[in-house]
């Protein structure tokens, strides 16, 4: 039987605080960077698909686990950190604090699960479930089957020479979009939008947005780039953090296509 080909997977957990029975998107690409699956779904649907790959790398835009308060241990300022340690006690995971201090904004980690968001524990037990599948955490020398933390934002904010990435907007859309283009991600070029737009579709309020990936669709697909990356270029991935605690996986710099955002 052929061995099946690789696949590179990205998920993005829609951040609802109630109850949503479609909370995941995830995109899957090969090692073409050809599109192979983008969808809406379930848990369930997700595992089933990640179950039955053979080799396989999936990176997830929530983070692996909760705060471990690993920040404030001395010895990771000796060793970790190129500043000097706060007087006061810190309540993030170390690579939000790195990244923070670096300029990105991003929500710390609770340290207890029940203070967490319900998407983030909707991440947390995804990533206890791969587990059990034999993903582990990236990169697993004695495995096919990788698992990778990231956050699509803070990728964004690498490849657009640390500038924070319009929110979630139509805006926000065209943007993602067309840096993904760049990257030579299966998405249609966001310039095209503008050729369809005209004066009468704009005082309808019909914009061409069709092209236009979702927010969410945009996230998977940036995470699943990640994935990409990782296994095909793994010295463009810097992981941020302690092992121990769940490392941030982003691109090691910025990309010179787009340099012009």
């Amino acid at each position: 039987m052929a061995e099946k080909s690789p696949v590179f997977v990205g998920v993005e957990i829609i951040r609802a605080s109630g109850r949503l029975r479609r909370s995941f998107v995830y995109a899957a690409l090969d090692a073409d960077r050809d599109l192979l699956a983008l969808g809406h779904g379930d848990r369930n649907e997700v595992l089933a698909y990640l179950g039955g790959q053979g080799f396989a790398h999936v990176a997830i835009n929530t983070p692996r686990g909760p705060n471990a308060g690993v920040v404030n241990d001395s010895a990771v300022y000796q060793n970790a950190l190129p500043f000097e340690k706060p007087s006061h006690r810190i309540s993030a995971r170390l690579c939000e604090y790195q990244l923070q201090q670096q300029g990105f904004k991003i929500d710390p980690t609770p340290a207890r699960t029940k203070s967490c968001p319900r998407w983030m524990q909707r991440g947390f037990n995804l990533y206890q479930r791969l587990a059990d599948f034999g993903y582990a955490p990236f990169p697993n020398e004695n495995g096919t089957r990788h698992s990778l933390e990231t956050q699509a934002d803070a990728v964004f904010w690498r490849l657009l020479d640390h500038k924070h990435p319009l929110p979630n907007s139509l805006e926000g859309r065209l943007q993602r979009q067309l840096i993904l283009y760049d990257q030579q991600l299966p998405v249609p070029d966001a310039m095209d939008f503008f050729l369809e737009i005209t004066r009468f579709r704009l005082m309808q309020g019909e914009l061409p947005d069709e092209d236009i990936h979702t927010f969410e669709e945009l996230n998977a697909l940036t995470a699943a780039y990640i994935a990409w990356l990782a296994a095909h270029h793994p010295e463009q991935i810097e992981l941020m953090g302690d092992p121990a605690e769940g490392q941030i996986a982003l691109p090691v710099k910025s990309s010179p296509d787009i340099a012009h955002f």
